[in-house]
């Protein structure tokens, strides 16, 4: 049997706030589109899959924190840290030496923890 992540919907509070941080971020390239009168939504790609952001007024997810957590692979740890955190990202915890890895982690603007991991 073979399983892929087929796409990617992340209901927002923050809307604007979440797509500048996830373009700034993750590149994710999000533009907005409308398939409900007066509703924006946006779509782009993470990380090569095809990713929604949607209004959490319309999807009406009620999690007092998030259910899941990504874990990016980046090129540089420090400057993917920096990029976050000048993007409306809170530090989580710092840049740390683990094993063969540099890594760190970030709450994104509507509260969700991410994971950013460098290969040393």
């Amino acid at each position: 049997m073979s399983i892929e992540i087929a796409s990617i919907t992340l209901a927002t509070t923050q809307t604007e706030k979440m797509v500048e941080f996830y373009n700034a971020v993750l590149n994710t390239n999000l533009t907005a589109f409308q398939p409900i009168p007066d509703t924006t939504f946006y779509s782009g790609t993470l990380a090569g899959i095809p990713l929604t952001v949607c209004p959490n007024s319309v999807a009406g997810v009620d999690a007092k924190q998030n259910r899941q957590q990504f874990r990016f692979k980046v090129d540089n740890a420090h400057d993917t840290f920096i990029a976050a955190l000048n993007n409306g990202g809170t530090q989580l915890t710092a840049i740390e030496d683990q094993d063969d890895l540099l890594i760190c982690s970030v709450y994104d603007p509507d509260g969700n923890s991410i994971v950013f991991a460098q290969d040393k």
